[in-house]
């Protein structure tokens, strides 16, 4: 049974009612989770061990939108950040494209050099598909790219003394192939077909290696019940990382979902594209996350938890990458963790399923 924390019950008791919750609920859904061998140990080496990941809304990101929350994301780097155990518990931190290419050196050399010292492992989420510019498919369409941009990203860790652990492909087969008109975007997707999306993602993966050798390649897709979602784009996902594994030599490391919670029927699809993709011994994610319209941060970040409940309960479908992640307005802050609105703050009712 799902919570109902976004009804038209007062958000603050609605909160703390979830709140309260989540370690019972938690706790019993780690003892039913821990019975298989491959959960048992800890710590991210492990190719089935649960692990949290984080991501929000960057400097840079805030930019482009012209807004300014949350107005804290930098003081994460700050050795007294108050999020030292959310820290703790967090396997992989990822920042976009943009925040990359575009944050001073100093900004970014912060980020480095502080998720290095917390051992906490860099990832970057891009698109692998190429824009020709304007007139042209894919330009301003989200998963695309400067065709010169990948490689422009890749030196600059590297001259910044950083390491890419890992990859996170922005939604190729979505972008790439799936769709052809975007939502938010004037541009039009160049409706590839699902080997020509394989072809194209192998290639840019094929430059990312040449700077770092031991990059791990994973792929974020939506799941949605509602055209052109659906059975066939499951499928499509499927078919592309068949594709993909003999290109690049190995299967993707990842897969992370991006959920349309909104659109009855999606229970059915994740379990399927679940079961199919650990039988290829890829790992399997979901991004546990709320909806700008929830209300407020606190209601954002229990209908983040109220999701994250929901897959984690699951048996066909409990995810051994959890992501907390927002690229919307909510949540405004990342801290700090005993804030009950702040992404930090849910990084920590998370990791209950893994402690």
């Amino acid at each position: 049974m799902r919570l109902n924390v976004i009804s038209k019950e007062p958000r603050a008791l609605a909160g703390r009612v979830l709140r309260i919750a989540i370690g019972s609920i938690l706790a019993l859904t780690l003892c039913l989770a821990a019975a298989p061998a491959q959960v048992a140990e800890q710590g991210h080496d492990s190719r089935w061990t649960t692990a949290i990941w984080l991501s929000g809304v960057d400097p840079e990101a805030q930019k482009a939108r012209h807004v300014t929350e949350p107005a804290d994301y930098m003081g994460l780097f700050k050795p007294d950040a108050p999020w030292e155990r959310a820290a703790s518990e967090l396997a992989v931190f990822k920042v976009g494209t943009r925040f990359v290419l575009h944050a001073d050196d100093a900004e970014l050399r912060t980020v480095i050099d502080d998720l290095k010292r917390r051992h906490i492992t860099f990832a970057v989420e891009l698109g692998v598909l190429e824009s020709g510019g304007p007139g042209t498919c894919g330009y301003g369409v989200e998963g695309y790219a400067n065709p010169t941009g990948l490689e422009s990203l890749a030196k600059r860790v590297k001259a910044l003394g950083g390491q890419i652990d890992y990859v996170a492909m922005d939604e190729p087969v979505w972008f790439g192939h799936v769709v052809e008109r975007v939502s938010k975007s004037s541009g039009t997707g160049c409706r590839y077909s699902v080997p020509e999306v394989a072809e194209k993602a192998a290639a840019k993966i094929a430059l990312l290696r040449q700077y770092f050798s031991g990059i791990k390649i994973g792929d974020i897709e939506p799941v949605s019940a509602r055209a052109p979602g659906g059975p066939q784009s499951i499928d499509d996902i499927l078919t592309f990382e068949d594709l993909l594994r003999p290109k690049i030599g190995a299967a993707p490391v990842f897969f992370h979902t991006d959920i349309a919670w909104a659109f009855q029927g999606w229970q059915p699809l994740l379990e399927t594209l679940a079961t199919r993709l650990r039988a290829t011994g890829v790992r399997f994610g979901v991004i546990c996350d709320g909806d700008p319209t929830a209300g407020g941060n606190e209601a954002w970040v229990d209908q983040a938890l109220e999701r994250c409940l929901t897959v984690a309960a699951n048996p066909r479908i409990r995810p051994e990458d959890l992501i907390v992640q927002s690229w919307e307005p909510l949540p405004t802050k990342m801290l700090p963790e005993t804030d009950p609105g702040s992404l930090t703050y849910e990084i920590n009712a998370v990791s209950k399923l893994i402690h």
